[in-house]
């Protein structure tokens, strides 16, 4: 081989490394490199086996000691003169009103400031006239710290909540009665100045601890909300219809004494929940005002706030309980449970709610978005329709079987008819034991729709299952027999 062979051999053999060379490229470090983890933070390990799971506390409930805010009611008694009755009218001269309102003007800084009267009479027997109208010298007081409050509410431009009244009629004189002047002195209208004062408690709170565990989560496309709660309800639960509403008549708000009870057994029952408050929630009718009240209040919310602050505080007083565990409201003619066509419904709707509150740790809500709630704060309300033109009949039971009288049916079409735009139109029957006979089982509840009746529910005639036309007649010329009627 020539010189030039060998020259040309060994430069094929030096080109073809330099080529490969060429084509290598070096990638630059990214997000798959190798990193060193922090060591001042805690790690925490993902929770894959389902043992682990199952064998995890979860959550846990901790009691620490807060300061919290303590409201105690203060009353000033003595702060102006009482007011004199001298002639059956009271005598409030214009010195007084400016003297009252320097107080109240003094007081500007304190919460919650309010004025209360007490009526009070001497023990005199109330002439034919005034026994016809006021009773007694209770209602002779009642009246008198009524006109009163009516005139410093106008004079002073108070609102409806900061002004409240009672009576005491001759229970509580400061003179002898034997005497003219010693009457004159038990005839009066005491003015009570109240305000509220802050303070601060050390108070017993309950904190969830979240358990430290990582889960895998599966993720999906939806619409998803923040939650929050409304201000002031952060944490709190809400226990409603335990106690039955009480109805009232009237300007005056008597609580009866079995309610009070009620009160004090459903505190003692949730004796083992933190910050439990008491709330009274005042409705009325939709009858416009008139008179006293409507100077007073002027709108039916007013009247109503006003219904749920009286009832509060005879509550406060009568279980001794402090400011901070009762709170009140008024909704007005909002939600009525029956119809204010009748006296009867229009009675039905006059009435205090009450709504118990109490922390509930567990109410907290995740920083998190959550699935958005359906119609959230939306309350379904069943109401009984009460017909204007007169209530439906009572249904007599005979032997067993239920005697339609003649226009029955029409009497229900009409009703129904006339609530025929109303949402989920129904009739509900009740049919009590007779008090002579023997029928095995529970009384029967059957609810009918609009249309085709259609029985929810079995009722007591279950063992002689027949047609619906064998268990209904017509009235028949014998007497009824002995039982309790079905209530439509």
């Amino acid at each position: 081989m020539s010189k030039h062979g060998y020259l040309l051999l060994l430069w094929v053999a030096l080109a073809s490394p330099l080529a490969g060379a060429q084509q290598v490229v070096e990638a630059e470090p990214g997000e798959a490199v190798e990193r060193h983890l922090p060591s001042d933070g805690p790690f925490l390990k993902w929770a894959q086996d389902p043992e682990l799971l199952e064998n995890e506390a979860g959550d846990r409930l901790e009691q620490r000691e807060v300061l919290a805010e303590q409201a105690e009611t203060v009353k000033l008694t003595n702060v102006v003169p009482p007011i004199r009755f001298e002639s059956g009218v009271a005598d409030i001269p214009p010195s007084y009103i400016e003297r009252l309102r320097g107080v109240l003007e003094s007081m500007r800084h304190l919460d919650n400031v309010r004025l209360h009267l007490v009526g009070h009479a001497d023990d005199q027997p109330l002439s034919e006239t005034l026994a016809g109208t006021y009773g007694d010298n209770a209602g002779l007081s009642e009246e008198r710290a009524g006109e009163v409050a009516e005139f410093l509410q106008a004079a002073l431009a108070l609102p409806p909540e900061a002004i409240s009244l009672a009576w005491a009629g001759d229970s509580r004189p400061i003179a002898t009665n034997a005497t003219a002047e010693g009457r004159a002195l038990n005839r009066r209208v005491e003015v009570e100045v109240w305000y509220d004062k802050i303070g601060q408690k050390v108070a017993v709170e309950e904190v969830v601890v979240p358990e430290e565990i990582k889960r895998v989560k599966i993720c999906r496309m939806e619409t998803v909300c923040k939650l929050r709660y409304r201000e002031g309800h952060a944490r709190r639960a809400r226990v409603r219809n335990l106690i039955a509403p009480f109805h009232f008549g009237g300007e005056t708000v008597g609580v009866p004494e079995e309610f009070i009870q009620q009160i004090e057994q459903a505190l003692h029952n949730l004796r083992d929940k933190q910050n439990v408050t008491v709330k009274f929630i005042g409705f009325t009718d939709d009858v416009p005002l008139a008179g006293r009240a409507e100077r007073i209040y002027g709108t039916h919310l007013a009247l109503s706030k006003a219904w749920g602050h009286r009832a509060a505080l005879a509550i406060q007083d009568a279980l001794e309980l402090p400011t901070a565990a009762i709170a009140s409201d008024g909704r007005g003619t909002a939600l009525p449970v029956a119809s204010n066509e009748t006296p009867r419904g229009r009675a039905l709707n006059r009435r205090v709610e009450v709504e118990f509150w109490h922390d509930d740790p567990l109410q907290e809500l995740p920083d998190e978005p959550q699935p958005c709630p359906d119609a959230a704060g939306a309350e379904v309300v069943t109401k009984a329709y009460d017909p204007p033109w007169g209530r439906i009949a009572a249904l007599q039971i005979e032997d067993g079987e239920a005697v339609i009288p003649s226009g029955y049916t029409d009497d229900l079409r009409r009703a129904m008819n006339d609530v025929g735009g109303k949402t989920h139109v129904r009739l509900r029957s009740w049919a009590t034991r007779a008090t002579n006979a023997s029928i095995d089982g529970p009384p029967s509840c059957t609810a009918m729709t609009s249309g085709s009746p259609s029985p929810v529910r079995a009722g007591p005639w279950r063992r002689s299952r027949r047609s619906s036309n064998s268990r209904i007649r017509r009235p028949s010329t014998r007497g009824a027999a002995t039982s309790t009627p079905t209530t439509w």
